[in-house]
């Protein structure tokens, strides 16, 4: 029997998925060739989703810490034993005391509304504030256009060029790449800037390696030439935006001797970049991650927004500023208000053990893994170990699962029923549970609902998940259209701001209107990039290497008196991992790539190494800041 669901993983092509159903067990998991974006292709991670749907390492029974090791509860046993922590919890140093992390593991609407309204029910909750993403962008994004830019893909068909800024899209946006082929049929340029040669790279006609966190002062030496040139829109400034004199003055105040330094780029570079800004109208501007992990990210976000303003190239087919799409649903849930404190995503571990009046107890973490995901691994994983109780629900026994003192096991996207929109693209799609949950999972709303019960509030949590569906859909989507496919939703925009009105507080763009000096360090850049392979920290252990990996250039080898080969430790000022070295002589010299953050309890992923700092803007973590040095092994194990 095949059957149609959509994968609510921590992704923005939320794909369309036809699942073949034999004797209870899914046997055959492949694209929908009727979801009107993703077409029938999945990823990698989706092509093979079963092994880990039912993978042997996949936790299937609640289970609480002894000190012996792991003892298997019931799920009564389990709900009882948490309920009893919160109650005592909140008696004694009131709801404040529980810290709440969930993140991107949250894609469903029912999941992410019953949470919401468990912790209100219950009187409130520490919860996090900003996060490890896109948060500088949204937030830099809001300055500028006042509400979300990013076009659908589906109109990325009418570019007449795209500059791709520190994002990887043949890796991160899969599904997008058909709509630029499209338009690169018909004459389009790709430009990658990035200081990694990327999959994107690769595949781009020109990629420009600059210095890693220079992306701001490259946007400014392309607008001093726009400006040189008069190559802008004119009429569209002086009518739409707000702000453009003081941002002027500042472009000017920087000589292209002082971007091409900074750059590490020629002059011939930048001026190609303008050229293509100032002539191939439309231009679409896609930003990624690479561009804001830095601790000055959202201003440089709003530089390259500028540079989209002063060429006329927002509010036109093929043009804009794309990073996410924001897609929300119209049905409208109450949620009480309550008491309410927030620690910081990016320094989780520091700001759980600053936290007084109350400190923090008790911890509950759903569709986030930290230790694994977060910087500086090991003061997440202090901060979480100094509560007195933690429950982390999850479907695998992760690096922050290993501090759990309860785990609840969750289902997974084939076993639950929810509804689930994109930040990829503007299409909404329903999650089936094709299969009975495997063992004695249940759903993140399940729990909810049960501990809800236990604590007296079971009736503000109440309802099938088909009913909560209903109601958050609103009269915007029918749920029977849902029942035979995704639908797009009504009135969404493929070209945002086609009337240009602006959401800021002017109606207009407003530039950015200050530069904060950010000196330049020298020394070794980490970077992780995303792999086909992963989905953040989730990934299955065979497609993981046996051991970190680190690829630096040659050059570099060659001055640690070091070889392709050898196995070195990678330090930084917060920790330290063993990698087996790699010469890649594609790399720039200043840079070392590692694979990832890792799922499993290990703690060898690329987060031990990073320093836990805070963006400018949208309380982000500033992951690229991060300078590491390579050294023998037997030199560390004397001085460290």
């Amino acid at each position: 029997m095949e059957k149609r669901t959509t994968c609510n993983r921590d992704c923005p092509d939320s794909c369309g998925i036809v699942v073949t159903v034999e004797h209870g067990k899914a046997v055959r998991h492949v694209g929908d060739p009727a979801h009107g974006v993703t077409r029938g292709f999945l990823c990698s991670q989706g092509r093979d989703y079963l092994q880990r749907q039912y993978h042997p390492e996949r936790v299937l029974y609640p289970q609480r810490r002894t000190q012996t090791g792991w003892e298997r509860l019931s799920w009564d046993e389990a709900l009882e034993l948490a309920a009893d922590k919160l109650r005592k919890c909140k008696a004694e140093a009131g709801p404040l005391s529980v810290l709440a992390v969930t993140y991107s593991g949250f894609q469903g609407h029912v999941q992410k509304t019953l949470a919401k309204l468990f912790w209100a029910h219950f009187g409130g909750a520490t919860s996090t504030a900003g996060g490890l993403s896109v948060e500088p962008i949204h937030a830099a994004q809001h300055r500028d256009f006042g509400k979300a830019c990013t076009h659908a893909p589906e109109d990325l068909v009418h570019s007449r060029a795209f500059v791709v800024w520190g994002k990887n899209l043949a890796v991160t946006r899969q599904h997008w790449i058909p709509f630029m082929d499209q338009a690169r049929k018909n004459g389009a340029r790709t430009l990658v800037i990035d200081p990694i040669p990327s999959a994107t790279a690769r595949r781009a006609e020109r990629h420009f390696a600059i210095r890693p966190g220079s992306d701001r002062m490259l946007a400014i030496g392309i607008a001093r030439l726009l400006l040189e040139r008069d190559a802008i829109d004119a009429g569209f400034v002086s009518q739409h935006t707000q702000g453009f004199d003081t941002w002027r003055a500042i472009v000017m105040a920087h000589t292209l001797d002082q971007v091409s330094t900074a750059t590490d780029l020629p002059l011939s570079a930048i001026e190609e970049i303008a050229e293509v800004y100032a002539t191939a109208k439309p231009v679409s501007t896609l930003i990624g991650l690479g561009t804001c992990y830095w601790t000055h990210g959202g201003e440089t976000v709003r530089f390259i927004d500028a540079l989209a303003a002063v060429t006329g190239n927002l509010g036109v087919p093929g043009g804009g500023v794309s990073t996410d799409i924001s897609s929300g649903l119209s049905g409208e849930v109450n949620v009480p208000a309550s008491l309410k404190r927030t620690v910081r995503m990016p320094v989780l571990g520091s700001d759980i053990l600053a936290t007084r009046d109350p400190a923090l107890a008790m911890g509950w973490v759903a569709g986030a893994n930290p230790v694994a995901a977060a910087p500086d691994s090991h003061r997440v994983r202090e901060g979480l170990k100094s509560l007195e109780f933690l429950v982390v629900v999850d479907q695998f026994m992760t690096a922050t699962a290993e501090q759990a003192s309860l785990f609840l096991p969750c289902t997974t996207y084939l076993e639950a029923d929810d509804v689930v929109t994109s930040y990829g693209h503007h299409w909404v799609g329903l999650t089936r549970k094709v299969v009975e949950p495997w063992g004695e999972a249940k759903s993140d709303a399940e729990i909810y609902q049960g501990l809800a019960n236990r604590l007296g509030f079971g009736d503000a949590l109440d309802g099938s998940a088909e009913s909560w569906t209903r109601k958050l859909l609103g009269t915007q989507v029918a749920y029977g259209a849902l029942l035979r496919g995704s639908v797009r939703l009504p009135g969404a925009q493929d070209v945002p701001f086609a009337d240009f009105r602006f959401g800021t507080p002017s109606g207009k763009f407003e530039f950015v209107g200050a530069c904060t000096s950010v000196e330049q360090v020298d020394g070794l850049h980490l970077v992780a990039t995303k792999s086909r392979r992963m989905i953040n920290s989730q990934a299955l252990p065979e497609d993981l290497p046996e051991e970190p990996e680190a690829r630096v250039h040659p050059s570099v080898l060659a001055a640690c008196g070091m070889v392709d080969g050898q196995r070195a430790m990678v330090v930084s000022p917060v920790g330290k991992v063993q990698a087996l070295l790699r010469a890649d002589d594609t790399l720039r010299g200043d840079v070392v790539v590692m694979n990832p953050a890792r799922w499993k309890g290990d703690l060898i992923g690329v987060n031990q190494l990073r320093e836990a700092k805070v963006t400018d803007l949208g309380c982000g973590a500033a992951m690229h800041e991060t300078r590491v040095q390579l050294k023998r092994i037997e030199r560390v194990q004397e001085s460290l």
